[in-house]
């Protein structure tokens, strides 16, 4: 999730002790994923105090707090959750993040409706995403990964709102200044908006190797439409 510009602290290679923290604030992202009670018929609101009421129960902080955008408000970066109701037949951004041992977590999953023009945009985003990840490796910059995220943005005739991510680490959103190294750990995410109307972001953790780049939230996948019980 983008943070407005300031003098945000430089991330930096992780400690072992700090990629464990990492790991488990990832965990506990996954856990409330999977746990969320399904979302339709509810306000935007409702789920989101569902969120952070999951997220104390883990004894996990709040890296910052959860946007649920439904429908028209999707079509905006960083919306506040409202008395909206999430509807299955509109684009849902569910972007939450939660910190433990001093590290945080920043993951967006999408509930993409049945029909053609969400699909394509579901598509369009993930294929960006891809191509960006492949990127992180050392010696590349970040910003050399924004201007070929600017560049494939273009290609498909979207509009660039936001920048292809951040670094992570004691606080959500870091600078990264320089090359990237080994133990670094960023943020990729593409979104694409249309305001007032619909939109689409997907965001993922990536650890920076000496190989290739490790993708932290892989296995967080997000199906809000399956019947869900509530954590006590």
């Amino acid at each position: 999730m983008r943070r407005k510009k300031s003098r945000a602290q430089l991330t930096k290679c992780k400690s072992r002790r700090e990629l464990e923290n990492a790991t488990k604030a990832v965990k506990v992202t996954m856990k409330i994923f999977d746990g969320i009670s399904s979302p339709f018929g509810r306000t935007e609101r409702d789920v989101a105090h569902e969120i952070r009421s999951m997220a104390k129960s883990l004894g996990a902080g709040l890296a910052f707090q959860p946007i649920v955008a439904s429908g028209s408000s999707s079509g905006y970066v960083h919306h506040r959750p409202s008395s909206k109701m999430v509807r299955e037949d509109e684009p849902v951004i569910f972007d939450i993040g939660f910190k433990t041992g001093c590290q945080c977590s920043d993951v967006t999953r999408m509930h993409t409706p049945n029909n053609e023009r969400d699909r394509k945009l579901l598509k369009d985003v993930l294929s960006i995403q891809r191509k960006c990840i492949a990127m992180a490796r050392p010696g590349t910059t970040l910003k050399e990964i924004n201007d070929e995220f600017r560049r494939l943005m273009r290609l498909k005739r979207y509009r660039v709102r936001h920048s292809i991510g951040h670094g992570l680490g004691s606080v959500v959103h870091e600078r990264v200044k320089g090359p990237l190294q080994p133990g670094m750990v960023i943020t990729i995410e593409p979104g694409v908006y249309f305001r007032k109307k619909r939109g689409c972001r997907v965001e993922d953790m990536v650890l920076i190797t000496r190989g290739k780049p490790r993708v932290l939230t892989k296995s967080i996948v997000f199906k809000p439409s399956r019947p869900r019980q509530k954590q006590h």
